[in-house]
């Protein structure tokens, strides 16, 4: 697995219980297969300003399915003392100074960095409390170690290193954004750091479901707009494959089967049964469906910007 070292500003974080916190380095793949456990680690410094102690905190930004919560381990390493601490899972009972859980917390301060899937922050709280002296500046690391998922995609994940102190709020800006790529799946790439123009409700689906399409032509494509924002009629495009490949059935007619149901500005849905809308009989399979959207006069159409067309590979799980 690739690695290198990505050095960042040392980026100086005011903390409420009076010392000086950076980030020196980040060591931290660029990708990984999926199913694999990845391991980071994150060089910090502390410049106390006075005397203090607090519990280490570390947050971690990834997607939902990922479950890091129950697949990661994560420690913190002082030159100080002592030597290495543990770090648990925060629980509801951990509570940050808003009186919010601490993923929620940090989703408040930090949000989603830029991510447009399903993404969840996970904190880790050390298990022994760190004291300093005035002064006497101290290096750390935090060593995490965690598996990626079983789908190809790509991702920013985002890290933070604070502390925690009771009844103070703890400003949590010392943050790394690293852009990551799982490869090796099943499933064509699932890129989380895009908005997503089309998608399908519900997420867990195959053609054998009712389908809602959902397009939002208000997303910009390549800093542009689309060219369907502002159009009173949008009609869906659509083909399906079975036997293998081998069969194709396409819908591109202009009517009220394919007219969609406008439910928001430029945001559009139609519900279809797969089976029906392409004719194709209920006990034979469908392997994939493909769309794209078109005006009343089919002069202008909506495709992925690679000129391709939208297509979502069954979730069944």
């Amino acid at each position: 697995m690739k690695r290198y070292q990505k050095y960042l500003a040392l980026i100086g974080l005011a903390l409420l219980v009076a010392a000086c916190m950076k980030i020196l380095n980040v060591n931290h793949p660029e990708t990984a297969p999926v199913n694999t456990g990845v391991d980071v680690s994150i060089d910090i410094e502390v410049t106390p300003e006075e005397d203090g102690s607090s519990r280490v905190l570390v947050g971690i930004l990834a997607p939902e399915k990922w479950k890091l919560a129950e697949s990661s381990q994560v420690t913190f390493t002082t030159s100080y003392g002592p030597e290495t601490m543990t770090m648990r899972v925060a629980t509801d009972a951990d509570t940050a100074p808003s009186g919010k859980t601490w993923p929620a917390s940090l989703r408040d301060s930090l949000g989603t960095q830029d991510n447009y899937e399903p993404v969840e922050w996970t904190a880790f709280i050390a298990d022994d409390e760190l004291s300093w002296k005035n002064k006497e500046a101290f290096t750390g690391s935090v060593k995490i170690h965690f598996t990626t998922g079983e789908e190809n995609l790509k991702t920013n994940l985002a890290y933070v290193v604070s502390n925690v102190k009771e009844a103070a709020d703890v400003d949590v800006r010392v943050v790394h954004k690293q852009l990551f790529e799982t490869t090796g799946g099943e499933n064509a790439t699932i890129d989380y750091t895009q908005p997503k123009m089309c998608s399908i409700v519900p997420e867990t689906f195959t053609w054998e479901d009712i389908v809602a399409l959902h397009c939002n032509l208000s997303i910009p494509v390549n800093g542009e707009d689309s060219p369907l924002k502002g159009a009173e009629k949008v009609y869906l495009m659509a083909r399906a494959t079975y036997g293998g490949g081998t069969n194709e059935v396409i819908v591109d007619e202009v009517g009220p089967k394919t007219l969609m149901t406008k439910n928001g500005t430029d945001k559009w849905m139609l519900y279809i049964y797969p089976h029906e809308f392409f004719g194709i009989p209920a006990g034979v399979k469908i392997e994939n469906v493909s769309f794209y959207m078109v005006n009343e006069d089919k002069s202008i159409e909506v495709k992925m910007p690679n000129g391709e067309e939208f297509s979502f590979p069954e979730n069944n799980k």
